[in-house]
């Protein structure tokens, strides 16, 4: 029975991550016949956006877990601000008391992680045994890790350029063999991420039960699923993955900033959401997700290359594509129920 259900399913993934497949290619295609081509395709301009994708994309695919589970995430841009002061922190006190570089850095981004961690339990606690809506959860979470960030050095950015191997894993590049272009280091972390994620929610019991709770949570808990701790891992890697996007974006920036990942949780739900995840939950994947994540950057990217004061219309950009591809799977819905 599992298996008959799950057939179609993975058919309508497939043929998901093949349409956003398609029309990434169709805008590459695009700027490669306009006259920005030069710019765009420019070797240092290719790296970078290849590192905002994987910043993007990991803290994304966290978001996307929580969806399909059936809830949402609104706290992961203030999280995001909230971790690099976290680490930043830890790492200008663990170097004042004398500890070594490699002790200071491996203590800070696993304080880091752990309060992530910390963070996703208590989402998914409330949520759980109160019976408080996530939205309601995390937009509360959202405020009050700002006031925190700010709070944690008052209001001041913490520099970290100092603690070189943060700093390394953010901004390095791993060369290839023969050639000048370098592989962003980012870009190799996405990679693991995009391993484990995909085949823990494809391979795994706990992956099965991600999509039972988000399809139908009561008949899941009659069925013996435990929903609590699926609940738990949703809004824990949620959260980690968030913390872990915070430690690159400091060390990208050179500093743990109060003031970033303004909106970025935005960022995250268009991207599942393009990549195929439904926000009544039940449906959505990884690899979706990554394409949406890469959909997304590149529309900003050639917004950025193409257009005087691009950051005014980022926000019209992110909002205009997530509206835009809920009113196309709704429309898709109601043709489908029809049908």
């Amino acid at each position: 029975m599992e298996r008959a259900s799950s057939s179609p399913w993975r058919r309508f993934v497939t043929a998901r991550e093949a349409s956003v497949l398609i029309l990434l290619v169709l805008l590459l295609a695009l700027m490669a016949f306009s006259e920005h081509r030069d710019r765009f395709f420019r070797a240092d301009n290719l790296q970078n956006l290849s590192r905002q994708i994987a910043l993007l994309a990991i803290f994304s695919i966290g978001e996307a877990i929580v969806v399909i589970v059936g809830g949402i995430d609104l706290s992961l841009g203030s999280l995001i601000a909230a971790s690099g002061m976290w680490l930043a922190w830890t790492l200008t006190r663990m170097a004042e008391a004398g500890y070594s570089m490699g002790v200071t850095v491996a203590a800070a981004i696993a304080v880091t992680l752990a309060l992530s961690a910390l963070l996703g339990t208590f989402h998914a606690t409330l949520i759980h045994y109160l019976r408080l809506p996530p939205f309601v959860v995390t937009l509360a979470s959202l405020r009050i890790l700002l006031s925190v960030a700010l709070l944690t050095n008052q209001q001041l950015p913490i520099p970290i350029v100092d603690f070189r191997p943060v700093v390394e894993l953010a901004n390095g590049y791993l060369y290839i063999q023969g050639t000048s272009f370098g592989v962003p280091k980012p870009v190799l972390i996405l990679v693991v991420v995009l391993v484990v994620m995909e085949l823990i929610m494809r391979r795994t019991q706990m992956g099965r039960y991600v999509y039972s709770v988000g399809s139908n949570e009561e008949a899941a808990r009659l069925s013996g699923v435990p929903v609590f701790r699926v609940r738990w891992f949703a809004y824990g890697m949620s959260a980690v993955l968030c913390g872990l996007a915070g430690i690159l974006y400091a060390g990208f920036g050179n500093q743990g900033d109060p003031r970033g990942g303004q909106s970025y949780e935005l960022n995250a739900i268009t991207a599942a959401v393009i990549g195929g995840a439904s926000l009544a939950g039940g449906e959505g994947s990884v690899m979706g997700t990554f394409l949406g994540a890469c959909l997304l950057q590149v529309i900003l990217g050639i917004i950025n290359q193409t257009i005087r004061n691009p950051s005014l219309w980022q926000g019209i950009v992110v909002g205009g594509v997530l509206l835009a591809t809920v009113i196309f799977n709704e429309l898709r819905r109601r043709r489908l129920e029809k049908a």
